[in-house]
């Protein structure tokens, strides 16, 4: 192989990759004013982030996105499907076991990413948890 072969093959590749990461990352659609946003960095460096709209008392849209694993994006994708349409209430009681069914059978090395995916929900319901509280006291509606 040679040096122009190297250096055009490479320059294939980073250009692939620039383009991945423009198509997932930053022309990826963002939620506009999310009810429950998360986003959490895990311990093996994998970030995810779920945010959630309400509507009459139940979540009616999601926004997910992770810059993991296929894994990752697995498990973050079944967790935001699993909040459509439960009551913010409800959402507190799902867990990596529910992700893990939702998304079948994960690899052992990869059960973190379900683990994850059920911290990132639980930050989220926090985050509306607040904001409704914030709301309230200031003449809005709670939750």
């Amino acid at each position: 192989m040679s040096l122009l072969s190297f250096g055009a093959l490479f320059l294939f590749l980073l250009l692939f990759v620039a383009g991945w990461f423009l198509f997932s990352y930053l022309l990826s659609p963002s939620m506009e004013e999310p009810d429950g946003y998360a986003r959490i960095t895990g311990n093996c460096g994998d970030t995810m982030e779920i945010g959630f709209k309400v509507d009459q008392g139940r979540v009616v849209e999601t926004h997910h996105w992770t810059d993991g694993c296929s894994v990752s994006g697995q498990c973050v994708e079944s967790a935001a499907r699993l909040m459509l349409d439960k009551k913010p209430c409800e959402l507190k009681t799902i867990n990596m076991m529910h992700i893990m069914d939702e998304v079948g059978r994960l690899p052992e090395s990869h059960l973190h990413c379900a683990q994850l995916a059920e911290t990132t929900i639980q930050k989220a319901v926090e985050n509306y948890i607040a904001t409704a509280r914030e709301q309230g006291y200031r003449g809005g509606t709670a939750a």
